[in-house]
């Protein structure tokens, strides 16, 4: 029996799982490079959009041996848009090109933003998105770029910031480890571009 393809499918597999099918495609970076640094420098694309309009100026980077973290002082958007059913946040995280589509800053995407966020979800096993926005709470879960669980809340809280922690799939990788000497390197260089931007470095690969 022929199976039937409806649109739907048609464009989930562009989507999540045609990263997942060729990663090699995606993620050509980290393969030339040996290492998934480079993940861990896209993530931040959000940060370093906020920072240029003065909205962030500390990052936290955690690193372990088979998954990272990053930490900053700027919320992501928990606005649902006009036509939309989602949050802003979720869509960055879970649709293909929105992150760079929503940039503020076309330096930063051209920059940090070639991936996405929601590529670099997809072919993670798990990720976790934590964020507060104007006094709203987002909590996130996904597996394969697909939510499976979300949370928003009202608080009393006027200190925004965001929290992204990624487990990419160690087998669409072929265990590519992260490396301290390659991530030191490309946090220096983002160092002397954006010299107000405060970083702080957890190295817990060993």
């Amino acid at each position: 029996m022929k199976k039937q393809y409806t649109a739907d499918s048609i464009r989930a597999l562009e989507g999540n799982e045609h990263v997942r099918m060729r990663p090699k495609l995606y993620f050509q970076k980290c393969f030339d490079e040996n290492s998934l640094n480079s993940l861990l420098f896209e993530v931040l694309c959000h940060a370093l959009d906020e920072h240029l309009d003065k909205q962030c100026d500390e990052i936290e980077i955690t690193v372990w041996k088979d998954h990272f973290s990053v930490k900053y002082n700027a919320g992501m958007s928990l606005e649902i848009l006009k036509n939309e059913t989602l949050t802003k946040a979720e869509i960055i995280m879970t649709k293909i090109s929105a992150c760079s589509n929503y940039k503020k800053h076309l330096e930063v995407g051209q920059e940090f933003c070639k991936l996405g966020i929601a590529i670099i979800n997809s072919a993670s096993k798990k990720c976790q998105l934590n964020t507060i926005w104007n006094n709203s709470k987002g909590s996130f879960e996904f597996e394969n770029g697909i939510t499976i669980s979300s949370k928003i809340e009202s608080i009393e809280n006027n200190s925004n910031w965001t929290e992204i922690i990624v487990y990419p799939n160690e087998s669409l990788f072929e265990n590519l480890p992260f490396t301290s000497n390659g991530i030191d390197d490309k946090l220096n260089e983002i160092r002397k571009k954006m010299t107000t931007l405060r970083f702080t470095l957890n190295n817990l690969i060993e």
